[in-house]
């Protein structure tokens, strides 16, 4: 592999990132080390090995790359059609989708009608359901990877990237483990399997501990990713929702899973970690559920109220925890009409012993939010000092 300029030479791989690319460079970088991530425009990043989609939140297809070279026009690729997969009995059908160009789903339709008459023979296109690229679950429900394929086409300026997809999100799967658990609740905030899942991908150690389990989510996902977890809520009921969680859990997950502990309720301000190296992966009390933005003096007293939770909390854990140990935490951000307003926690990390972790490929922390809600998340990945 040989990077210049800030791209990687001759890429095998590219991944299409999500609805918040930065998440998809931030797992990427964790897992695979920054050198062998290279972003490419907006929606992707170039690889030098293939990643599993499976092992991945914030990754939604994985392509090999055909083509490397300057733009062209997409209606005219610049690939033999004889190298593209058919199907072994039947219509062979596939998917086009586009990333970074400027052009109208009208433009999909014709390019991909021009790829079709190149194929011939008995193919059939489909076209996406919105926009220019086809989604995962469009993919899943019509089979086009088991009956043909899709190519990506990707462009960054001057240069485009075609690759054949691999794989892609299995949303089924994610549905499953989010809205088919025994046991859910809304009032801890309905922390998504996909952001779980990234998180406990943002450290390393063998034993994830979520003081603030809620219904099991973070400690699911650290199971699924064959980590020891242990986790604990000061609320009974929550405790309650991750025993039954993940005492379901083994009858779908596609593997046997680690050990698993849930103690009995208590505070995360009081709690003693498991000895050995572990990860505190989590997310705290996201505040009161809110229907509207509070007023700035609401704000003001929320704030308070959870800036002296956390900063307890990660004082107590930092008493307890090695140097060099991982923490991946959620906490609250809050779209007043002004803008995104935060916790404050970051100023304070040098005096409860942290540091912030540094990224070449992403700027932290990240916001995590879609633009209509009230109370997002703020994703705070540390060290022990």
């Amino acid at each position: 592999m040989i990077i210049y300029n800030g791209f990687m030479q001759s890429a095998k791989y590219i991944a299409i990132l999500g609805r918040q690319p930065e998440l998809g460079l931030l797992e990427l970088e964790s897992q695979l080390g920054a050198a062998a991530v290279v972003p490419f425009g907006r929606w992707a990043a170039l690889l030098d090995r293939s990643a599993a989609v499976a092992e991945y939140g914030a990754i939604v297809k994985m392509g090999e790359v055909l083509y490397d070279g300057p733009a062209a026009d997409v209606r005219a690729l610049p690939i033999d059609p004889a190298q593209l997969p058919r199907a072994d009995s039947g219509k062979t059908s596939f998917a086009l989708s586009l990333y970074g160009l400027k052009a109208t789903p009208r433009f999909v339709v014709v390019a991909g009608l021009a790829l079709k008459k190149a194929l011939g023979g008995s193919v059939r296109f489909v076209a996406p359901s919105e926009g220019l690229a086809a989604s995962a679950a469009q993919l899943r429900h019509n089979h086009i990877l088991e009956r043909g394929f899709e190519l990506l086409v990707v462009v960054n300026g001057q240069r485009m990237i075609i690759a054949r997809t691999l794989e892609v999100q299995n949303i089924d799967w994610y549905t499953q483990r989010d809205y088919g658990r025994p046991a859910r609740s809304a009032k801890v905030g309905m922390l998504p399997p996909k952001l779980a899942q990234l998180l406990v991908h943002t450290t390393s150690a063998p034993t994830v501990v979520d003081p603030f389990c809620g219904t099991g989510v973070v400690l699911q996902e650290a199971l699924l990713a064959g980590r020891t977890a242990v986790g604990s809520d000061l609320a009974p009921d929550m405790v309650a929702a991750s025993r039954a969680n993940l005492a379901w859990l083994p009858e779908v997950a596609p593997r046997p899973l680690p050990a698993w502990t849930v103690t009995e309720p208590i505070d995360a301000r009081a709690v003693t970690l498991p000895p050995g190296p572990c990860a505190v992966v989590t997310e705290g009390y996201l505040g009161p559920n809110l229907a509207t933005a509070p007023t700035p003096a609401r704000l003001a007293e929320i704030q308070a109220e959870l800036r002296s939770l956390y900063g307890d909390a990660l004082a107590h854990w930092a008493a307890q925890l090695p140097a060099g140990a991982e923490l991946a935490l959620c906490v609250p951000a809050w779209h007043m009409p002004s803008g995104w307003h935060y916790l404050g926690l970051v100023d304070d990390l040098s005096r409860l012993g942290y540091t912030m972790k540094v990224f070449k490929h992403v700027r932290t922390p990240v916001l995590y939010a879609r633009p209509d809600q009230i109370v997002g998340r703020q994703l705070l990945l540390l060290r022990k000092n």
